[in-house]
This record gives structure tokens, C-alpha cells and sequence, in this order.
């Protein structure tokens, strides 16, 4: 039976790093799209100067991908959490000193560089390690607390530079509160129940329970074996054109839906939704994750962000908005629970961080749907062919979900 006391602990660990998500995910990409309109109208740059400093922000995110596994295994997620902490803080202080476009430029990259430490691939790990009794249900929360930090890293701004009349506190803000959750973590967290004399505890934590029929392996996989699955590339597939989904309509279904005749203010509305319909959504996977098959989880989000996409399309009226939202929202924030599980359930948690970490590093290609989008557009006049393009590609992705089986460890 699980005392008080330890689980006291392992919740304090779950609200720590899920903190720490929530305001990395708040103070960088939500908070710089809606800070480079300061920055640019203080330090007369332009548009397109600016927004790739965005673009090196989430190309260092994706590099750095498999970095914090690499941390992990050598150093521990202490050192993890830390290094993390301190690459984040220096580039939010290189940003509240900006005059320079170099300045901005490396700022951005240390943001993108110290993401991946303090984010999913270490937190996942570590809720694996300590909570195996409840992992979905922690996962999924811990997710949707870091989703919310999307929603609210425009809160954070407007009221920061409201109340002080300057875009560069709101970067020594965030430099301050990142050092101070960072340090929490490098205080109290450790990697496993067994450390610090609780290894009692760790022999004492049943197993998660699921339902008959969700495949759960016995085995932990190595990472060599893992990358010679086919299983493995059919999630990282999804995961992938979920990323650039996601990411060509944060870039472009704004001004595709003003085109199309709908007001600015009921198209920031319905991103405003889509945001807490993605968070949500994470929730909603940690309910089901031991009631249903995560890869009909992924199934599903793939169906929705299908029904998203070819809504966004010909979003000009509420009909099509509402399903966008509604299908674009559930499928992002779904599929990234239910990939993140089921490669658990396949793979086993002693190389999570590399399994994970690896698929961060692939998804990095999805860097190219804002780039493409904006390619049609300036010579169609249109972006509703990209859309319905990524609509047969997901399609293609959930024949071979549906097909998919789990996979079988050849003897070595």
C-alpha cells in the first residue's frame, strides 16, 4: 500500500514539472507571436525579418528533440531539468536586451534549444518512472496543463505590457519564473521512487490497469530495435502531419478565414477555442487510454483532423468553423497523448526518452507546412488546396493505423 508521505511526494513532482510545461509552453511560442508586434514597431524591423527568428525558435525545438534523452541517461533529469532551466533564461534575457537582430536571432535559438529539456521527453520519463499505477491518467493531465499554457501566453503579455508599458519586462518575467520553477525541480524531483531510500515504494506501485485488449508489451525494447519496427514509423507518420496540421493552421487560418468573408474577430474567437479544445483533449485521452486502445485513439484524432482540415477549407461560414475547431482541436491535442502512450504500450519505458526524443527530431520536417502553405497562397490566391492535401495524406496514415498490429520482438 502507497503512504501518504510518498504519495505526497509524487504529486508534488507531477505539479512541479507540469508547472514548468505550462509556462515553457506560455513563454515562447504563444508569447513571441503575440510580443513581435512590440519588437517590431520599438525596433522598426520587418514582418519578414521577425518571423524567422519564429521559424528558429521551433527548427532548435525540433533538433534538440533527442538531447534531453541523451541528459537523461548520462546525468539524470536533474541536471536535465537545470540545464534546461538555464538555457531558457538566457535566451529570454538576450531577448529582453534585444537591439540587434542578432541578439533576437540567438535568443530564439536558446529557447528552441532549452524547450526539449524542460518538456515531454523528461517529463513523461519521469511520470513513468513514478506513477505506472496511474500513467495515463498523469500523462494526459500533465499534458493538458501544458496546453493550457498556450492559451495563456497572450494573457501573459497584454497584461504585463499593459501594466508596464514595455515588451522587454515581459521577457525578464518570464527569465525570473523560469529559474524559479527550474530550480524547484533540480530541488525536489529525482528520477526514480528508489532513490533517496524509497525503494519500498517502488516495489510496492501495482501496475496500471487496462482493459482486455489493449496490448501493453512485457518487455522493454531496446532503441536499435525499436527504429527497425515498421510500427514505430507509422506513429511518428501520424505525429507528424498532426505537427504540420497544426502548424500551417496556426500560420495561416486567420487570414484564410478573413478571405473568405468571416470578421477578424470571430476567426481569433475560434483559434481562441481551438486552443482549449486541443489542451482538453489531452485530458479526455488520459480518461480513456485504459478503457480503449491508444491506436484507436490516434485513429480517431487522424478521422478529426481530416473533417479539420477539409473544413478549414471552405471555413466562411459557422457551420465549417465549428467543425474545424471542434476536429482540428480534438485530433492535435488526441494524437499527441495517445502517440506518447502508445509508444509505451509498444515499446516498453526504458528507452522512452530515446524513442520519444527521435520522434521529436523527425517531426522537425513539419517545419515546412507554414513554408508551403504560404507558397500556394501567393500563387493560388488560396490555401484551401493545401488543406484538402494534407486531408488525403492523413487518410493514407489511418489505412495503415487500422492495419497496424503490435509489434513482435525477434529473439537476439
Amino acid at each position: 500500500m502507497i503512504d501518504g508521505a510518498f504519495e505526497r511526494k509524487r504529486w508534488l513532482l507531477f505539479s512541479i514539472i507540469s508547472a514548468l510545461f505550462f509556462l515553457i509552453t506560455a513563454s515562447t511560442f504563444t508569447s513571441l507571436g503575440v510580443v513581435l508586434p512590440f519588437m517590431i514597431n520599438d525596433l522598426s524591423w520587418s514582418w519578414t525579418t521577425a518571423g524567422a527568428g519564429f521559424s528558429l525558435l521551433a527548427l532548435l525545438v525540433g533538433l534538440a528533440g533527442a538531447l534531453p534523452a541523451w541528459t537523461l541517461k548520462r546525468y539524470g533529469i536533474k541536471v536535465t531539468f537545470g540545464l534546461g532551466g538555464v538555457i531558457m533564461a538566457a535566451g529570454f534575457i538576450l531577448l529582453a536586451l534585444t537591439n540587434e537582430l542578432y541578439q533576437y536571432f540567438i535568443g530564439a535559438a536558446l529557447l528552441g534549444l532549452g524547450y526539449p529539456f524542460c518538456a515531454t521527453v523528461p517529463g513523461v520519463y519521469l511520470l513513468s518512472n513514478w506513477m505506472p499505477d496511474k500513467r495515463s491518467f498523469a500523462i494526459g493531465a500533465y499534458m493538458t496543463i501544458g496546453g493550457f499554457g498556450g492559451v495563456a501566453g497572450p494573457l501573459f503579455v497584454t497584461s504585463i505590457v499593459a501594466a508596464t508599458e514595455s515588451w522587454r519586462v515581459h521577457w525578464w518575467a518570464m527569465t525570473a519564473l523560469t529559474l524559479f520553477i527550474a530550480a524547484l525541480a533540480v530541488f525536489f524531483v529525482n528520477d526514480k521512487p528508489d532513490e533517496n531510500g524509497q525503494a519500498d515504494h517502488k516495489t510496492a506501485l501495482p501496475k496500471e490497469k487496462h482493459a482486455e485488449g489493449i496490448f501493453k508489451t512485457e518487455i522493454d525494447w531496446k532503441f536499435r530495435d525499436v527504429i527497425r519496427t515498421p510500427q514505430y514509423y507509422i506513429i511518428v507518420a501520424a505525429m507528424t502531419m498532426t505537427l504540420l496540421s497544426g502548424l500551417t493552421l496556426n500560420s495561416a487560418a486567420f487570414q484564410h478565414m478573413t478571405s473568405l468573408g468571416v470578421t477578424a474577430a470571430f476567426a481569433a474567437g475560434a483559434l481562441s477555442a481551438h486552443g482549449g479544445l486541443n489542451a482538453l483533449s489531452r485530458a479526455l485521452g488520459g480518461v480513456l487510454a485504459t478503457r480503449i486502445d491508444p491506436k484507436w485513439l490516434m485513429v480517431s484524432a487522424l478521422v478529426a483532423e481530416i473533417v479539420g482540415m477539409l473544413a478549414l477549407a471552405v471555413a466562411d461560414n459557422p457551420f465549417a468553423i465549428t467543425l474545424m475547431v471542434l476536429g482540428e482541436g480534438y485530433g492535435f491535442g488526441m494524437c499527441l497523448y495517445a502517440t506518447a502512450v502508445l509508444l509505451m504500450n509498444y515499446y516498453g519505458t526504458e528507452d522512452n526518452p530515446e524513442i520519444f526524443g527521435a520522434m521529436h527530431v523527425i517531426t522537425t520536417i513539419a517545419m515546412l507546412g507554414p513554408l508551403m502553405a504560404g507558397f500556394v497562397y501567393d500563387r493560388l490566391g488560396t490555401f484551401a488546396p493545401v488543406f484538402q492535401g494534407y486531408a488525403i495524406v492523413l487518410l493514407l496514415i489511418i489505412i495503415a493505423s487500422v492495419m497496424m498490429r503490435p509489434p513482435v520482438k525477434q529473439a537476439d
